[in-house]
Formats: structure tokens, sequence, C-alpha cells
């Protein structure tokens, strides 16, 4: 997945949306509230700018049982994005956390996970560090317990996954050049 997908579409739509989505990638940990001009049914307005500015035509989209609906594939459909796939491991996905997603099953090296959560704090503190994070930087997301073991498990080489958690308006990254430490 590329970001150049973003310029077949308007700037004046998705430009601070990607600016924003930059910003949460380079700063691990930390929330961002996305410009939200529309909301799908079935999902936040954070997710649904992600997959309006992110989702491009070569990369098939593995949707979350739970999210799949005929109302969200119509709008997918509309907005002339990715094909939807059901091949595991996925590069791109949609998750839900209410599903209690099993992320190593689900997720290709190297891929984009969007994980839909409850909050983004008041859950278990994860305790980061890396590229873009000058010393340590604790946070606290909603996580379901799948989520929670694959983070106790996260790759300190690179080669993990990126996940995007989005809740409301709001989007916070755990790269996967961050070194995640559950505590």
């Amino acid at each position: 997945m590329s970001l150049l997908a973003s310029l077949n579409r308007p700037v004046v739509e998705t430009q601070p949306v990607l600016r924003r989505i930059l910003k949460a990638m380079n700063e691990a940990g930390v929330v961002v509230t996305l410009p939200c001009a529309q909301r799908w049914a079935g999902l936040s307005p954070a997710a649904t700018a992600l997959l309006t500015t992110l989702n491009e035509a070569d990369t098939p989209l593995w949707l979350d049982e739970y999210l799949d609906t005929p109302a969200l594939r119509e709008r997918l459909h509309q907005a002339s994005s990715a094909p939807l796939s059901h091949q595991r491991p996925a590069a791109l996905a949609l998750l839900h956390s209410d599903s209690n997603p099993d992320l190593h099953a689900v997720a290709a090296a190297g891929g984009t996970m969007i994980l839909e959560v409850p909050a983004l704090n008041g859950g278990l503190t994860l305790r980061l560090r890396g590229p873009g994070i000058q010393e340590r930087r604790a946070v606290a997301p909603q996580l379901p317990p799948q989520v929670i073991e694959f983070l106790r498990e996260w790759p300190l080489n690179g080669q993990g996954i990126n996940l995007l958690l989005t809740c409301g308006d709001m989007l916070m990254v755990l790269p996967r050049t961050a070194q995640v430490a559950v505590c």
C-alpha cells in the first residue's frame, strides 16, 4: 500500500487527512484528530477517513466479519477503492475490537491493520520507544486480548505491522518501527 493513492482524489479533501496520518505515523502513540467529512455506516469517522484517503485499487482489503456488511461493501465500491479479499494474511485489513481479531492469522508482515477500538485510553499500558519518540512514551488504548498477545510478541526488527487504532474522529498509530512493551 502506498500513499500515492491519495493523489487520485481531490487535494482539498485528502490533504489535511493525509498530513495528520503522516504525523501519527511519524510520532508513535500520539493521538491526532482527523478532519472527517463523512462517516460510513458501521465505521468511525476516523476509519472512514483512512479508507477514503489511503485505500487504493492494487492493495486488496480484508474485512473483519464484524464489519463486513452490504452497506459497507457498497460504500467501498462507490469510493472506487481496493477489491475485497478473503485471503489471509492480508496487507491491508479493517478490523473491530469486538471481534477480538487474531493478528497472527490476519496480518502479513509489513501490513497495515486498521483497528476500531472503544477508546484510545483506559486500557493496559504500552511503553513505546523507537523512531519519532524522544525518550519513552506510555499509551493505554483499550485493546482486545488477542491484540495484546500479539503486541507481547511485537518484533523488534521492523518486520511487524502498522497498527492504526481508530476511535471516533481520532487516530493513534503503532508503526512497525516502534518497539512496544506491554506492561
